[in-house]
Order: C-alpha cells, then sequence, then structure tokens
C-alpha cells in the first residue's frame, strides 16, 4: 500500500472530488479524517463506508475560514488518528457565475476565504508537525480553468490563479524538511452533482475538445493525489498536474 500508517485531512471531502479522494487515501492504507465545511455533502453515509471497509477514519464539521475552526480541526485529527502526514486543500465554495461589470467583491473574496484563506490557515497548522517529522505532503486541488478561464467566472479563477503562486512558493520555503507542496487541476469531473446536471449535449460537445473523448472521473484526480502523496512523488514539488485527458497541454 503506497500510503500505509500515513494520516490523511482532506477538506471538503464528504462528497464529490474529495470523498473520492479520502477513499482513495484509504484504499492505499491511509487514515483519513473527514471534513464537512458547510452543510454540503453526506458526512455520516461516507463514514460508515470507510468504517465498514475497516478503514481508521473520523469525521470533523469545520469551517476552513476560521482559525480557530482549523485548529480544532487539525487537534481532532490529532487525536483520533495521530500526527497529520497529508493535507489535501480540497473544498471550494459554489461559484455565482457573472460578467465583471455585475459581479460583486463580496463574491470575489468569498472564493478568495475558500481557497486561498482556507489553505493558509490549514497548511500553517499542519506544517510545524511535517517539518519536525521531517515528512509532509501538501497537495491542492486546483482546475484547469486558470488556462482555459470562462466570462462568469471571474473570482473563482482570479483565487484558484493565486494558488500557483501559494505552491510554488511554499515549495520552495519547506522542501529542505522533506515536505512537498504540489497541485492537481482537474478538467470536467463526473461527480454526483456533475452528472446530475449534465446534458448529452453537452456532454458531447465536451468530448470533442478532449484529446481521450471522455469526460474526467474522480479516480482521475484523486489517483493523482494519491501519487502526490506518495514516495512515488518523493522529488516532485512545486509542480502542477492538470487532469483532464489532454484538453490542457501545459
Amino acid at each position: 500500500m503506497l500510503l500505509e500508517g500515513k494520516v490523511a485531512l482532506v477538506t471538503g471531502s464528504v462528497r464529490g472530488t474529495g470523498e473520492g479522494i479520502a477513499k482513495a487515501f484509504a484504499r492505499e492504507g491511509a487514515k483519513v479524517m473527514l471534513n464537512q465545511v458547510k452543510d454540503e455533502g453526506e458526512p455520516v453515509r461516507v463514514l460508515s463506508e470507510l468504517e465498514s471497509a475497516g478503514v481508521s477514519s473520523a469525521f470533523c464539521r469545520a469551517d476552513v475560514t476560521y482559525p480557530e475552526a482549523v485548529a480544532d480541526l487539525v487537534s481532532a485529527t490529532e487525536r483520533d488518528l495521530g500526527p497529520i502526514d497529508i493535507l489535501v486543500n480540497n473544498y471550494a465554495a459554489p461559484v455565482p457565475r457573472a460578467r465583471f461589470a455585475e459581479s460583486r467583491w463580496e463574491a470575489w473574496q468569498t472564493q478568495i476565504d475558500y481557497t486561498v484563506k482556507a489553505a493558509f490557515l490549514c497548511t500553517q497548522a499542519v506544517l510545524p508537525g511535517m517539518r519536525s517529522r521531517r515528512w509532509g505532503r501538501i497537495i491542492s486541488v486546483n482546475t484547469i480553468g486558470i488556462h482555459q478561464p470562462r466570462p462568469t467566472y471571474h473570482g473563482y479563477t482570479a483565487a484558484k490563479t493565486a494558488m500557483l503562486g501559494f505552491t510554488r512558493n511554499l515549495a520552495l520555503d519547506v522542501g529542505a524538511d522533506n515536505v512537498t507542496v504540489n497541485i492537481v487541476s482537474p478538467g470536467l469531473t463526473l461527480t454526483r452533482e456533475v452528472e446530475a446536471r449534465l446534458g448529452e449535449a453537452e456532454r458531447a460537445r465536451h468530448i470533442e475538445r478532449v484529446p481521450l473523448a471522455r469526460v474526467g472521473r474522480v479516480e482521475d484526480t484523486a489517483n493523482a493525489v494519491v501519487f502526490f502523496a506518495s514516495d512515488l512523488a518523493a522529488f516532485v514539488t512545486g509542480h502542477y498536474l492538470p487532469v483532464c485527458g489532454g484538453q490542457v497541454m501545459a
């Protein structure tokens, strides 16, 4: 198992991509702390499925834009599972779609808070332990939208683009302590929510733009995150990996 004995904290991990990452980590032997940020997802179901599979796991509801909530989340993880080896900054706030002239700073601030601020707070909370143990993995889930922006995703795209600078500067800062920092950026992914609203015509148009001629699966992103979290990627840091079937060739 690639992650046997490791402890992973995945924000926003009770639905969609975060749930898939948590389950992929569990499959590879990690202990997993699930996190619900607001009212999203199905924490009872996801935790029950992990426990039924014999996985050491726990759950904590915490809004990761508040320092006190992040401190509680990290303390709960360490109490229930052990010191945190892997942090995945995954949660994303709902995206209001508006042209720039109609957009409001408050909506931008929400995107920045739940992307950059949340990553900042969670990383600061787990990093001292990683550095002292000289092993750590910090992975952020991003979007290929930073290379293919849409005219109604302004705040979202700006916040996600800022994570490139966050990741590369941090990778430079903590590399000597054997802590790696990377980004996984999925394209369109068939989470339950996406599958429910994706029409056949839209799916067909998307597939035409993808060299591998299909829509992404949650497992595609989760497997890439497992790679970065494992020793297979021990000499990879500051890297941005699109997981989109070749739609973006960066």
